[in-house]
């Protein structure tokens, strides 16, 4: 066979082509003989090549057009040097060529240089694109065009909070920012239970009233059931960011940088961060904000406050319509710039698909981008969306966190979708759970470290309850 496959190649191909390619081709055919000598003893060809080796090939076949390059010599067929593989050994020939994970283009490069079949590249291109190690290891897809926040219908409506710390003295910081005015109220904590943070939003709520909805992250104090009653009792709205996605809050996440630079420059100068709080407050309330183009204070309170500043007293009055117009131009000019400058496109992924959930690195080697198990996605609310491994675990995770999978589950992965409910509200209430058992979003991060607490030495023989 390695003769007559040796004898015809040299005289299909032209006297200026290089000999090299002929041993090339030789050694081909002989890889191949035993393999495709068995099919031919079994009688289990596939119909095409039957009709080749007949010499009758019809012009429904799709080899018809290429008829003119096609030889048959011993048994296998060829296509100029190429070897025509049978339908029986593509799928092999295709992992073969995939092997050591290249890309597309690569991978086809192998192909063509030994082998083809009519379709060869959209197969290559489907195989690579279903392959599961390239796909848990490839790039993270393209985050989503901005969402711009709807300006509320007035002060006091719409908040956000966070939590900030801890800071080397051991305390934390709770900042809760107005939505319409970008006012910024301020706690200082020596612990961060849900009390501490409900004893604040008492202070707050008593000074300006309470608002129509809060919104934070997923931190244990505000997914307990404490919080929950409580914001229930006061006919709040809770909004809770997407997990691992702190841009869903970014108006607070904003001011926080704003404020931890006052929080640097205090200590700069040796002066006790504590104090300059209400001077670094008193100076942002009534200066006019970038967006807005008024300060917090005239937003919130339909005056200007006095300050240190020399002014002269005049009458305050509300132009609502300027503002809108303004934050508008500034959101538009600002998102116009982000979606530019970061190539966003708008994500694909519905309810229904199976995707692949973006995992944390913990190291550079052996973790993946990507993790191995497909999730299935229940719900989605615009760029966040909810899933559900073959587990039952749901998580939640913003568009650019997930990308699309391709190729078949195994049956032991088969994804259940049954009694999932995909009314959030009506299980809100069984997402919350006791804070002293929920200490943290992920069980995975390790929780920061406790001070042990004891008596002083002052109180040794007392008896303390």
């Amino acid at each position: 066979m390695g003769d007559a496959c040796y004898s015809l190649i040299r005289l299909r191909l032209s006297t200026n082509q290089d000999r090299k390619m002929q041993q090339t081709a030789f050694r081909d055919c002989h890889k191949f003989k035993m393999r495709l000598q068995a099919e031919k003893d079994s009688a289990h060809l596939d119909k095409d090549i039957k009709q080749i080796l007949n010499g009758k090939i019809s012009k429904s076949n799709n080899l018809f057009r290429f008829r003119e390059e096609l030889s048959v010599v011993d048994g296998v067929l060829l296509k100029g040097s190429q070897i025509v593989i049978p339908d029986k050994l593509r799928k092999q020939t295709l992992q073969l060529a995939h092997e050591g994970h290249q890309g597309i283009v690569k991978t086809k490069l192998r192909l063509r240089e030994k082998v083809w079949w009519p379709g060869i590249d959209q197969d290559a291109e489907n195989l690579v694109k279903s392959c599961r190690a390239c796909q848990v290891v490839g790039p993270v897809p393209k985050q989503e065009p901005i969402k711009r926040t709807q300006l509320p219908d007035g002060p006091w409506q719409d908040l956000c909070a966070d939590l900030m710390g801890p800071f080397p003295t051991g305390e934390y910081v709770f900042v809760v920012v107005d939505y319409y005015s970008r006012w910024q109220e301020v706690a200082i904590l020596k612990s961060v239970t849900t009390d501490k943070i409900i004893r604040s939003l008492d202070m707050m709520f008593s000074h300006h009233g309470i608002p129509i909805s809060l919104k934070t992250d997923n931190g244990p104090q505000f997914t307990s059931k404490e919080f929950y009653n409580y914001l229930s009792e006061n006919g709040v709205k809770h909004n809770r960011s997407t997990p691992y996605w702190p841009q869903a809050n970014g108006e607070v996440e904003r001011q926080n940088r704003t404020l931890l630079k006052a929080f640097r420059t205090a200590n700069a100068e040796n002066r006790d961060w504590r104090k300059e709080i209400p001077k670094f407050l008193l100076a942002y309330r009534s200066t006019p904000h970038s967006t807005t183009g008024k300060s917090p204070a005239e937003l919130l309170f339909n005056r200007k406050i006095r300050t240190k500043l020399p002014e002269i007293n005049a009458e305050n009055e509300k132009d609502d319509s300027d503002t809108r117009r303004k934050d508008f131009e500034m959101k538009e000019k600002e998102k116009i710039y982000a979606d530019q400058k970061r190539k966003t496109r708008e994500s694909d992924i519905d309810v229904g698909d199976i995707v692949l959930q973006k995992q944390t690195k913990t190291n550079k080697l052996s973790s993946t981008s990507f993790e191995h198990d497909p999730y299935y996605v229940v719900k989605r609310e615009g760029s966040r969306l909810t899933l559900k491994n073959n587990e039952g675990t749901t998580s939640q995770r913003n568009s650019s966190f997930v990308k699309k999978f391709n190729g078949q589950i195994n049956e032991e992965e088969t994804l259940v979708n049954e009694n999932i409910d995909t009314n959030i509200e009506n299980t809100y209430e069984n997402e919350h759970t006791d804070p002293e058992l929920n200490l943290r979003e992920d069980s995975s991060i390790p929780s920061r470290p406790k001070r042990n607490q004891k008596l002083p030495e002052r109180f040794k023989d007392f008896v303390m309850n």
